[in-house]
């Protein structure tokens, strides 16, 4: 059976994370491992860890993710900036290895206007420190839109997988961002095309998961908001195209849509992930 979940919460403990996917109809699941939109972040208690882990075991659900707070920038040209976002992915990685997951998803940041070229040693060399510092859990980097000197192109994430080279550098591709991005996925060749490129640039191998979601803007838009499963400008066909492709159907789903009440997945949109 094929890993399809949702980003769900820890609110009152990160236990409730495996309740909150069980009521959507998920087996495999992302969180995050303190506010996305706060720096404060400390590491689970042993015993914490161990009983999540196990009710994760018992329930058979897995893999699980963590998705790096929102404020991370690897590419600020403020010291004080670049320091809390390296600290706080250290911690976030060292989290995922007490609980197991099997990676934390990061949206590197942005360049600010000054070009990739500008920042691309400075990210390459926070990358090394976090992956030193750490072990037991892969850092995954996320595709970007494209909006506002966000870094996350194919080409900027080729760049960053050949120069730190690290077993433990993965990639997520989320779908929506990728549309977003220009990749029109409702043309099954152009997935085709697509795949094709990650592979003479030796990137497929190291793609570990997909965020499922559909686009509320258009095509090439640039604009990052996701829309729910069959309700944006991709549609059921185009996402199906890209999840089912061979080189994809084997990786585990993860959806980031709004659902009905804008709290999040729900089981529709899981349900019509898994019929896809």
């Amino acid at each position: 059976m094929r890993s399809v979940g949702g980003h769900v919460s820890i609110a009152g403990g990160i236990e409730n994370a495996v309740t909150n996917t069980l009521n959507i109809g998920g087996n495999c699941m992302q969180i995050f491992a303190g506010s996305p939109r706060l720096w404060s972040r400390s590491l689970w208690s042993a015993d914490v860890a161990e009983k999540f882990k196990e009710s994760v075991k018992n329930n058979n659900l897995g893999p699980v993710f963590i998705h790096a707070l929102y404020l991370v920038n690897l590419g600020t040209d403020n010291p004080e900036l670049l320091e809390k976002s390296v600290n706080s992915l250290i911690t976030d990685i060292k989290n995922g290895a007490l609980i197991g997951s099997s990676g934390v998803v990061v949206h590197i940041g942005s360049h600010q206007g000054r070009g990739f070229d500008t920042v691309k040693n400075q990210i390459v060399e926070s990358i090394n420190k976090i992956l030193k510092e750490t072990s037991g859990c892969d850092f995954l980097i996320e595709n970007d839109a494209g909006q506002n000197g966000k870094i996350g192109s194919i080409e900027e994430i080729s760049y960053l997988m050949s120069a730190v080279s690290n077993p433990r550098l993965k990639i997520c591709f989320d779908t929506a961002h990728l549309f977003e991005g220009g990749l029109d996925m409702r043309n099954r060749s152009n997935v085709d095309m697509f795949v094709e490129s990650l592979k003479s640039e030796n990137l497929l191998s190291k793609v570990v998961c997909i965020h499922l979601n559909d686009s509320a803007t258009d095509l090439d838009s640039h604009r990052d908001m996701h829309a729910d499963l069959g309700e944006g400008k991709i549609g059921l066909e185009g996402l199906k195209n890209f999840i089912s492709h061979s080189d994809f159907s084997h990786l585990p789903v993860i959806l980031e849509t709004p659902g009905k009440d804008h709290t999040g997945p729900d089981s529709k949109n899981i349900e019509i992930a898994k019929s896809l």
